[in-house]
């Protein structure tokens, strides 16, 4: 049925274009008319609406920078003496891999301050996204001479030197960065620790790194492979016991104690581990202990508790 041709639906009459207008319209070259403009409106909204979909895909891959490419041009267009927008335009273009205007950006900012504190940050960063670390490393070098105390300069010449080699140059970049930043992130700490080639060094800065920066999970997991590594097991239990502690979820600790004390042919105590992971998930609210993969773990953890393993 169709609607009924009040004031508001009178605007959208053209909407309404039902098979008997179809038919009626070989007759009235009038109502063909109207309805064939209609069809071409609806035409070129679709083929708009079409290559914005295409333009939305394309954005998805860098969401946040495209925008800020935009507007940061913006800006510049209305603050074309600011060496501060240019850098940072370059920085997102550097990360599009929009090397010829990432470069052009980096000059006219030299060009506008000389002097930018963030200048030979921004040369040195694209030095090193587009694969010339020793460039990197000569422009972090002049500009640390300077500002020796320079956390992000050094944390960018640690990569740089990793990326060319220099594991000990990097190393060292990364100790003097940790030391001057006042809460370095836990993934700083952990690309840093990376480089440490012996696995007790790397344990003792781990550890070095836990006192500082509190029980991080990252670290915690990082510390607890290389104490397997070293076949410490005790340590590694110790730490798992300790992280259950302090776990809301504790059980899948205690599965993992028992998991390792299996390996060590500590087979009672691993089954106290399980049934330990088991007395856990009875603790946890009713909707918690009967969602699927709760459910799934303690299926797992049953016959380990209770066999003879």
């Amino acid at each position: 049925m169709r609607p009924t041709q009040n004031k508001k639906t009178q605007r959208f009459r053209h909407l309404y274009v039902t098979l008997p207008d179809l038919r009626r319209a070989r007759d009235e070259p009038r109502l063909f008319s109207l309805i064939m403009y209609h069809m071409r409106a609806l035409h070129r909204w679709l083929v708009t609406a079409s290559a914005w979909l295409v333009l939305g895909h394309a954005l998805m891959a860098h969401p946040g920078t495209d925008v800020a490419i935009i507007d940061l041009s913006t800006l510049i267009s209305s603050s074309p003496g600011s060496a501060e927008l240019r850098l940072r335009r370059a920085t997102c273009y550097i990360e599009h891999q929009r090397w010829s205007e990432a470069a052009a950006d980096i000059d006219h900012a030299a060009r506008l301050s000389p002097d930018h504190p963030d200048l030979a940050l921004a040369r040195a960063e694209y030095f090193l996204a587009s694969n010339e670390p020793l460039e990197s490393i000569k422009a972090l070098t002049t500009h640390l001479v300077s500002h020796p105390a320079d956390p992000a300069a050094r944390i960018l010449r640690a990569r740089a030197r990793a990326r060319s080699g220099d594991l000990v140059g990097a190393q060292s970049d990364f100790q003097l960065a940790l030391r001057h930043l006042p809460e370095p992130k836990p993934e700083i700490w952990l690309e840093a620790n990376a480089l440490i080639t012996d696995s007790v060094s790397a344990l003792a800065d781990l550890e070095t790194g836990l006192t500082r920066l509190g029980p991080v999970p990252a670290l915690e997991e990082r510390a607890l492979k290389l104490e397997l590594q070293l076949g410490r097991t005790e340590s590694a239990l110790q730490r798992l016991t300790r992280l259950a502690t302090q776990a809301e979820r504790p059980e899948t600790y205690h599965r993992r104690r028992g998991d390792i004390l299996v390996q060590a042919n500590r087979l009672p105590e691993a089954r106290r581990a399980y049934a330990e992971a088991l007395a856990a998930i009875d603790r946890l609210p009713d909707w918690l202990r009967q969602s699927e993969p709760t459910q799934q773990l303690i299926v797992q953890l049953t016959p380990l508790a209770t066999s003879t393993l």
